[in-house]
């Protein structure tokens, strides 16, 4: 793979016999592969750990919008 390449992200069911031959497959490929669980804990180590606005900043601000307050 080159590292000028357009990615397009997939999600593809392997049958549990099936995952050892389709992952040998996606490395000679050069692809990347990641279970739901793997892309789960990706996602919540990306979040920061102290979030920018409190609830009551949030709803505040839905009152605003929604009701002119």
């Amino acid at each position: 793979m080159t590292g000028n390449a357009t990615m397009q992200g997939v999600y593809v069911n392997v049958p549990s016999v099936d995952w050892s031959l389709f992952r040998e497959l996606i490395r000679k490929f050069g692809w990347q592969a990641e279970t739901r669980e793997q892309m789960l804990d990706r996602f919540i180590n990306s979040r920061p750990a102290k979030a920018m606005l409190s609830e009551k900043e949030i709803m505040d601000e839905v009152n605003a919008v929604r009701y002119d307050k």
